[in-house]
């Protein structure tokens, strides 16, 4: 991968089943109940476990739930408003008054494990373990390093840091730290 990519930060995740839809370009939004990103943001787009593609942002605006029609549907890649509403409801349960529609175009293809889009072949582990003895690290980044050592897990480092949601923080300090490293030519 290109060090280029390393300007991608943000992430939007599928099942698996929407990975032709996506390719073939008939799946061009996602509905999701809430987001960051804006327009003209570039994502890396995941389906089934790998990255298959970076896509640009095109839209991002809000819509109340019963305003929703079979059009939004369509460009979501299901057959009707129906379909749709069942599948948001299993994946999220209640859903809220309003949701987001992100309109995504598909800039180019992939077919990458998304670990070694950020660390090469690199194991995390050597990673945290360089960082922590060559790199300035500030305090916070120095403590999510040496919890990552000991737990082994992102996924544990970000439950003890309060929640599932607290892995891109875990993340972000692996990835800054493989590129700091790599700068160096210590990796």
């Amino acid at each position: 991968m290109n060090e280029s990519n390393f300007k991608i930060e943000k992430h939007l995740e599928f099942k698996d089943k929407f990975k032709s839809k996506i390719l073939n370009g008939k799946k061009t939004t996602t509905l999701r109940i809430y987001t960051n990103l804006k327009e003209g943001d570039l994502v890396y787009i995941h389906c089934g476990g790998n990255v298959i593609g970076i896509a640009e942002i095109e839209s991002v605006m809000q819509k109340l739930l019963k305003d929703l029609n079979n059009e939004d549907a369509k460009l979501d890649g299901f057959k009707s408003k129906d379909e749709l509403l069942e599948e948001l409801e299993k994946f999220y349960g209640k859903l809220p008054e309003k949701i987001f529609i992100i309109k995504f175009k598909l800039k180019s293809k992939l077919n990458e494990e998304p670990y070694k889009i950020y660390y090469g072949n690199t194991s995390l582990a050597e990673i945290a373990e360089k960082a922590l003895k060559h790199l300035d690290l500030d305090e916070k980044d120095r403590k999510i390093l040496e919890l990552f050592l000991k737990l082994k897990s992102v996924r544990k480092v970000a439950f003890k840091l309060g929640g599932l949601k607290k892995r891109g923080i875990v993340r972000r300090v692996l990835r800054n730290s493989y590129r700091k490293l790599k700068q160096k030519g210590l990796i």
